[in-house]
């Protein structure tokens, strides 16, 4: 198995664990439509607390696996980071927030609302049928979602299809 990065439109992003990139697309359906972006992960190191309410809050990135999520879903962010004025800034909400001035306040809030709206008008693949797309259009839904649904339907269909006798193969 691989671990991919799935980059949402909206700004947010997830990590999914799947055989391969179609098999990504499927498990993240369950989330939303279809990711603007998916790559696997060269590394993945997460870690969680448990918070005193229950819930559990992601403590720390490994180094590597914050670098790479900056580098490649968040540049717009991940450049205005790598000034020094944001030199203690971490990549989780810890509670504690640091304070910079107005100036590097509106800067930073200027990257993260650009960064919302960079991929807002991603339009999700198509499904490579017509059946496919009739589905998609009714039910949303990557296309690579979209089409493995429609092949394991139609190869169910086909392992339960008796050809009549008198018919023969072409």
């Amino acid at each position: 198995m691989s671990v991919f990065c799935a980059r949402w439109p909206d700004g947010s992003f997830s990590i999914v664990d799947a055989d391969d990139e179609t098999h990504a697309l499927i498990l993240l359906d369950e989330l939303g439509d279809e990711p603007a972006q998916l790559w696997q992960l060269q590394s993945c190191l997460l870690d969680f607390e448990l918070t005193d309410s229950g819930t559990f809050r992601i403590r720390e990135f490994g180094e590597q696996t914050g670098f790479e999520i900056m580098e490649r879903a968040y540049p717009v962010l991940s450049k205005v980071l790598a000034d020094e004025t944001f030199a203690e800034h971490a990549l989780e909400d810890r509670g504690e927030s640091v304070t910079y001035g107005s100036d590097a306040t509106e800067v930073l809030r200027g990257a993260v609302d650009a960064e919302r709206n960079r991929l807002r008008d991603f339009q999700r693949t198509s499904a490579s049928t017509e059946h496919g797309k009739k589905i998609q259009r009714e039910l949303g839904g990557s296309g690579a979602y979209i089409d493995a649904v429609v092949e394991q339907a139609a190869s169910r269909r086909l392992k339960r299809y008796k050809p009549a006798k008198n018919i023969k193969p072409s």
